[in-house]
């Protein structure tokens, strides 16, 4: 069976959301499903999935605080042959760093040997009602691109 699993963090509550459609749109595929907080994870967790996701905010422009340990020690893990994407909340207010957590996790993760499936899911600020359809679809949509390779 395919294992996928889901490492997130959320200051408030937002990006939890996103998570929390996206893991119903997993939970839908025939997978094996396992979900943790960054305070929770190390690098090394990835090794034992098919397919991770991460989940993040921006925080004034940079990585949070609560994945910082988790990013930095991403150089100590080869992930070649993973599978991998990146979703996360944002404010557009920021301009120029707007969801730039989750570009910094996306180059990371490939430099790292990990293949991104799709590309980064940001959404602005608090999702509505059709930005969480399309969070649930991003899991499936994930679940099935792990599936067919």
């Amino acid at each position: 069976m395919t294992k996928i699993i889901v490492i997130y963090t959320s200051m408030t509550g937002n990006t939890e959301l996103l998570a929390e459609e996206i893991i119903k749109g997993l939970e839908q595929m025939n997978v094996e499903l396992t979900v943790k907080e960054a305070f929770d994870s190390i690098p090394t967790d990835l090794l034992d999935y098919d397919g991770f996701l991460i989940g993040t905010y921006t925080w004034e422009g940079d990585i949070p605080d609560e994945f910082m340990d988790f990013f930095e020690e991403l150089d100590h893990v080869n992930l070649l042959g993973k599978k991998a994407a990146v979703f996360g909340s944002g404010d557009s207010y920021y301009g120029s760093t707007y969801g730039a957590a989750l570009q910094f996790f996306s180059e990371k993760i490939r430099d790292v040997g990990a293949d991104i499936l799709l590309p980064n899911l940001i959404i602005d600020v608090y999702p509505d009602d059709g930005e969480l359809l399309k969070c649930r679809d991003y899991g499936r949509k994930f679940a099935e691109l792990i599936i067919s390779s």
